[in-house]
């Protein structure tokens, strides 16, 4: 069982699907640190986000779920398990939304050594009772050589 953080370089690429307003691509590339114990995947980064500032970011991988926290303009706890709804308040500085995920598919695919690896999620987010929005979220992470 290892504890040791490891310097990665994490490339996140989302794909929002809009029917009525058009499809929405999102890519990102990050410095951040994993790290595992046992079963137990994390990966940790800040973003600093365009007019909202730093926004720090966990991913905790575990058999039978995902979770994506984010701290500090924007907070969240995003919970994904196959076939089921979460729900969270999505914390923004216009105001609070409730968050709604239903997730589809999710997949995590770790490189040798556990030095890189590979995130896939696909599922859906109702904000505040609107019509769902498909996403495809993919985070590509590779240990930082010095």
């Amino acid at each position: 069982m290892s504890s040791k953080q490891i310097p990665v370089h994490i490339k996140i690429d989302t794909e929002i699907v809009d029917d009525e307003h058009g499809n929405e691509n999102i890519t990102r590339t990050e410095h951040g640190t994993y790290i595992h114990r046992g079963k137990v995947h994390m990966i940790k980064y800040n973003e600093e986000m365009e007019d909202l500032g730093e926004v720090n970011t966990t991913i905790v991988i575990q058999d039978d779920r995902v979770s994506i926290k984010r701290e500090g303009t924007l907070q969240m706890h995003q919970v994904f398990r196959i076939g089921s709804s979460t729900e969270c308040v999505y914390h923004h500085p216009f105001g609070k939304f409730r968050m709604e995920t239903t997730t589809h598919h999710m997949q995590f695919i770790k490189g040798i050594g556990n030095r890189s690896g590979k995130i896939y999620l696909n599922y859906d987010v109702v904000l505040n009772d609107q019509e769902p929005r498909r996403h495809k979220f993919e985070l590509h992470f590779q240990e930082e050589v010095a």
